[in-house]
């Protein structure tokens, strides 16, 4: 196999972004020309579609903080909240920090969130909680089934002080059935193997895998997303608050639908299943250089003789259409087409087949990073240095969604530990001698002994 774009990653320094630190794989990236465009405006001249909504974010890790980051993009005001001494270990997760010195898993997934530290297990701490429950739209969390019950913040003690409170419960296994009773933790990697994706993740050899991503959290956390927006809406409706219940679980489940509905209903579902044994036109094929390309392409009787031709074996048409089964034919139609793509570098193959047929790269997230079409749609984009405004910007993933009015943003990076807490309790009607009281009393502890 050859050295990956060598040429690009290591060539001139024409569109290489200023600033990254020389001993980063990221230095020799050549970004295109969209991705000098500088950050948003943090205060862009447009109402962002979730002005005045307000969320009140305990969330950790991954499921419920890239929940409440999504609607944060969108403009939502959502205010992150840490114990004193329980703060998101999130600060201290995903692999540490780049070589720039932020972390790329707290940043990402806290984005556009101000930041309070309060202990709701201090009494005066768990009434000023109350307190900004009456202006809050949302109060969402990912913790384990029973923890609100033991912190006496309850759906009903919640809509006692604001009957229009939206209760988010982000669980790992939902808050009903025997799980529930026994408070059962979870995990990303625990949510994909019983939620059934490693059992169709992988080949024979390899045995059951997990997705190389945090699949199930980012699952997680759409639907969470989706369960806030439809309560938000309905309230709308009918000017009453109620509790929305996702779970790492059902998540999996519904983004399996399809297979588990089928394998109830007695069809056969693809398992495990080996490179050769692949339909040839959803297969994976290695290219001259070392690169895979992915052919994938439905209705194979409208484009299958034409890409048999273009590839120089008009015969690979002949014997019918490619299915999804096992069968002689599959493999030798399959183990043909890999010979031919082994005579040209990928690059040059999807110069030849795109955008006439289903073919497109097996990219990596430098490639990613390299290709136009994200930069062009908003799916990357750039933020502010939380540490130095006139420093270079700083590349990352954007909202997936683009509104052509109000479109969301990356505006603010994450909150350092407990920034805001006074500026909110202000907002929520504290004066400074009640501030002072509450820290004195502990409601909040000493914030200098946490790093941010």
């Amino acid at each position: 196999m050859t050295e990956r774009h060598t040429e690009r990653r290591n060539g001139s320094s024409n569109g290489v972004r200023e600033g990254v630190p020389p001993d980063s794989p990221a230095a020799g990236i050549h970004y295109p020309a969209q991705a000098e465009r500088p950050p948003v405006d943090p205060n862009p001249p447009y109402r962002l579609p979730l002005a005045g909504v307000r969320v009140l974010d305990m969330s950790v890790f991954q499921q419920g903080t890239y929940a409440s980051a999504m609607l944060a993009d969108m403009g939502a005001d959502v205010i992150k909240i840490e114990g004193p001494n329980s703060p998101d270990p999130g600060r201290a997760g995903g692999g540490g920090d780049a070589p720039n010195g932020l972390s790329p898993y707290f940043q990402h997934l806290n984005r556009n969130k101000r930041g309070i530290c309060l202990d709701l297990k201090h009494p005066q701490g768990k009434e000023a909680f109350l307190k900004l429950v009456e202006t809050a739209d949302i109060f969402h969390n990912n913790m384990r089934p029973g923890v609100l019950d033991r912190l006496g913040l309850t759906y009903d003690v919640l809509k006692t002080r604001n009957p229009r409170i939206i209760l988010s419960n982000a669980t790992g296994w939902g808050n009903e059935g025997p799980d529930a009773a026994a408070q059962m933790g979870s995990m990303d990697v625990l949510a994909q193997a019983r939620g059934g994706i490693m059992s169709v993740t992988g080949t024979p050899e390899s045995g059951p895998l997990a997705v190389g991503v945090p699949f199930a959290d980012h699952v997680g956390a759409l639907v969470s997303a989706f369960g806030m927006m439809t309560a938000l809406w309905e309230r709308e409706q009918s000017g009453e608050g109620q509790v929305s219940d996702t779970s790492l679980y059902g998540s999996q489940l519904c983004i399996q639908g399809l297979n588990i509905t089928a394998a109830m209903w007695g069809m056969p579902v693809r398992g495990l299943t080996a490179d050769e044994d692949r339909a040839p036109h959803w297969s994976r094929y290695l290219c001259e250089d070392g690169l895979y390309l992915l052919v994938g392409g439905g209705q194979p009787a409208k484009w299958w003789a034409d890409f048999c031709e273009v590839m120089g074996a008009p015969e690979l048409a002949e014997g019918g259409m490619p299915a999804h089964v096992k069968s002689d034919l599959n493999r030798k139609r399959r183990a043909a087409l890999q010979k031919i793509f082994l005579t040209k570098p990928r690059d040059e193959w999807l110069s030849i087949l795109r955008p006439r047929f289903f073919v497109q790269p097996i990219a990596d997230y430098l490639e990613i990073a390299e290709d136009e079409q994200p930069w062009a749609n908003g799916y990357l984009t750039n933020m502010p240095d939380p540490r130095d405004p006139e420093a270079p910007f700083l590349p990352t993933v954007g909202p997936p969604v683009r509104l052509s009015r109000t479109p969301p943003s990356i505006r603010s990076a994450a909150p350092e530990f407990g920034q805001h807490t006074e500026e909110v309790l202000q907002e929520a009607g504290f004066d400074w001698d009640e501030i002072n009281e509450l820290r004195e009393a502990g409601a909040f502890g000493d914030l200098a002994q946490v790093s941010g």
